[in-house]
């Protein structure tokens, strides 16, 4: 068999091996699937379910919801973390330590004008200085009983409270003492002008004292500004009273000398 005769043969017999092949794969596709049909997407598949541009707003809003009640979870877990809770307890008792600290500071003070107006009450020659006096009496006495149901029984005992009211006390005595030196005609401006020193001092203390105060402490501060105010007013009002009353007195005394 010549050459050219036998690569005819190898084409054809391999052309038949792949004409086989294909034949028998269409047969085992029929076999598998006998009416021919393309078989369906599970109904679970991404295919299976076109999806609209309702239903993707829909999942959408749903992955948004749940992103929100994740958030909401993890803010409480935070807010329910023990340490968490530990260091807001913490910080409330130094809150309510320093309020305690400071109520205490300012009873030393309301109780000292209480003294004061006491001592001065009894003193006085004028009779709207008196009156002044009574009044301090009154109004101080009300704000220490706001403050004692904040200090208790028993004010703080630490080392900075003890100083704050070793000197308010010393202040008071020195005060009462000077007072005490004077004349009857001195007494009356001496107490008043001391009650413009300390009025003023006090409304700068209270000032201060509403940034840095919480609960009924800072109520209280807040409720006592006005009070405060008050007092300074009506003490400088009786300043000049008494400077008017001592300048025509004074000129009295000068007209009688010129008239000798």
């Amino acid at each position: 068999m010549s050459t050219p005769h036998l690569r005819k043969i190898i084409s054809l017999t391999g052309l038949c091996v792949l004409v086989l092949n294909a034949s028998l794969a269409r047969a085992e596709q029929k076999e598998n699937n006998p009416t021919g049909d393309i078989k369906p997407a599970q109904t679970d598949s991404p295919g299976a379910k076109p999806v609209s541009g309702t239903d993707n707003n829909e999942r959408q809003a749903t992955d948004r919801q749940n992103d929100n009640r994740q958030r909401g979870a993890n803010v409480r877990n935070r807010a329910n973390d023990p340490g968490r809770i530990t260091e807001r307890g913490e910080r409330n008792n130094r809150e309510s330590n320093l309020d305690r600290q400071l109520a205490a500071c300012l009873l030393t003070k309301n109780k000292g004008e209480v003294e004061l107006g006491k001592f001065a009450a009894e003193r006085a020659n004028d009779r709207d200085v008196k009156e002044f006096a009574e009044q301090m009496v009154k109004d101080h006495g009300k704000a220490v009983e706001k403050l004692e149901q904040i200090v208790g029984s028993q004010e703080p005992n630490d080392r900075r409270s003890q100083i704050a009211r070793e000197i308010d006390e010393q202040c008071l005595a020195s005060l009462k003492q000077e007072l005490g030196n004077k004349s009857e005609k001195e007494f009356d401006a001496c107490y008043v002008g001391s009650q413009i020193s300390g009025h003023m001092q006090m409304a700068a203390v209270l000032k201060v004292l509403s940034n840095h105060t919480s609960g009924q402490l800072k109520e209280i501060v807040q409720e006592a500004r006005p009070t405060v105010d008050k007092h300074l007013a009506h003490a400088k009002k009786l300043m000049d009273q008494l400077d008017k009353s001592r300048d025509h007195a004074q000129a009295g005394k000068d007209r009688s000398d010129r008239t000798r």
